[in-house]
């Protein structure tokens, strides 16, 4: 591949170039023009392009940067996937320096080096791009200084090296979220082991019963991986269960960090940022330390949010919503250490007050840009997603969500196509699925039978019927 290719694209190389410029082909074969100041002008253009990085070189129709650079490890759960959307594959131990490159991946990567999609969970995406909208995919082709070092010789590369690791250590936390189950949360896994398995109705809640020696071995080996090729990663991020009381996982991962410093290392922690003060404070002062010294470049958290009000405190069962602002706030206004983002689970449970947290956002985003982050829900509980509902059950939840974007900060302004993304997909429901909302009010009526809630005094507008 062309050098330049990897750090100019065609439509950057057009957008910017004067009308005396050669072509983008020209351009390519190193044909700068005879003029001295034309040729400083792409000079230029090519030194800016370099700091941001390189452009991801497949652009086949299906192609998906995150299928080449992204590995998601679920370690109590012995799997791995190409990004947190896609179904996890197990892998065995002695495989485990390969996670990137297990033969489903390779495989996907072939397909997607063919222009086909592949199955087992990118269909989020496709299902979202054949509606008409923008998806993950998309928004993720250009992001730059992610392509692997491989392709930057061979564009057709399928095993190549990440980028980015995404790690789900333990299942420990403090919360029990609707959407979540007892492989991601041990206060679900408590509940499960104190009422039972529940089978009803085609809902099922079973106790999770986790590989606690086989989840130490690939810990050990994920620790020792991290340790040889932290150097290599652009991107580290962090998850639970809570991660900032998965003491194991932070002091080994901060740890290496002290020892193997990376200036080009984003230390992502995705938290629900009600973890005890004592642990907070701990790692919070020791990342802030690690970004003063040089050892990262900046550390991303990501505050794990879905709406507001009595809805959010329903749909993440045990959160401290006065807490979680008195946190947002005050990393709202740190430097530029720390950087903040907030990211959404959208369920039927949460679209209601999307706007309402959207608002909230604006009021933290007057001293900091705040990132805001949204996905449909994926898991094996597919009633608690919108599309059981008809669309016009959500018309005037997406009318209020675009006039609170349309008001806020130039980053919501940008997420509205990825909004609209999630909404083209609903609009294709025309009727309600009674047979999917009667398995979600058997799940929302044994939840609130456990936790002595009442999901029908908070989201009455769900209770409806054949």
């Amino acid at each position: 591949m062309n050098n330049l290719q990897l750090y100019v694209s065609e439509d950057l190389y057009n957008t910017t170039a004067g009308t005396s410029w050669p072509s983008y082909k020209e351009f390519l074969n190193g044909n700068f023009s005879q003029d001295a100041k034309i040729q400083q002008e792409i000079q230029t253009l090519i030194d800016s392009s370099k700091k941001t990085g390189s452009i991801f070189p497949i652009r086949t129709a299906t192609a998906c940067q995150s299928k080449w650079t992204w590995s998601t490890i679920y370690l109590n759960q012995l799997s791995t996937a190409s990004c947190h959307r896609v179904r996890p594959d197990y892998f065995k131990l002695e495989d485990f320096n390969d996670f990137h490159n297990t033969p489903k991946k390779l495989a996907d990567r072939q397909l997607m080096l063919e222009g086909k999609w592949p199955v087992g969970g990118c269909e989020y995406c496709k299902d979202i791009e054949d509606a008409g909208g923008w998806s993950d995919r998309l928004h993720n082709l250009d992001i730059h200084g992610l392509t692997p070092r491989e392709l930057e010789t061979d564009p057709f590369a399928i095993r190549v090296s990440p980028k980015i690791v995404e790690i789900f250590a333990q299942n420990t936390c403090n919360l029990s979220c609707t959407y979540c189950h007892a492989a991601l949360s041990s206060k679900i896994e408590q509940e499960n082991i104190k009422f039972g398995n529940f089978d009803h109705g085609g809902v099922k809640i079973s106790i999770f019963n986790k590989p606690t020696s086989a989840t130490k071995e690939y810990f050990d080996k994920f620790i020792n991986w991290l340790d040889d090729n932290i150097q290599g990663l652009v991107r580290l991020h962090l998850l639970g269960g809570e991660t900032f009381i998965q003491h194991n996982l932070m002091k080994s991962v901060l740890d290496i960090i002290a020892r193997k410093p990376n200036s080009n290392l984003e230390l992502t922690v995705f938290s629900n940022m009600n973890s005890p003060d004592k642990y907070w404070e701990l790692y919070i002062n020791q990342i802030k330390d690690l970004q003063k010294s040089g050892n990262i470049k900046v550390f991303d958290l990501i505050a794990s949010i879905d709406c507001w009000g009595p809805e959010q405190e329903y749909a993440r069962s045990g959160l401290n919503l006065a807490k979680f602002e008195e946190r947002f706030a005050w990393a709202a206004n740190e430097g530029d250490w720390l950087r903040l983002n907030a990211n959404q689970t959208v369920t039927a449970l949460t679209i209601h007050t999307m706007p309402d947290l959207i608002d909230k956002i604006l009021k933290y985003s007057k001293s900091k840009h705040i990132g805001h982050y949204f996905q449909f829900y994926t898991g094996p509980q597919m009633f608690q997603h919108p599309q059981i509902f008809s669309y016009n059950m959500w018309a005037d939840d997406f009318k209020r969500i675009y006039q609170a974007m349309s008001t806020n900060t130039v980053h919501q302004r940008e997420a509205i196509p990825r909004m609209q993304g999630l909404e083209q997909q609903l609009k294709q429901v025309k009727q309600h699925n009674f047979a999917e909302i009667k398995r979600l009010h058997i799940y929302l009526d044994e939840l609130d039978r456990r936790r002595g809630t009442n999901w029908r005094a908070i989201f009455p507008y769900l209770d409806i019927h054949e």
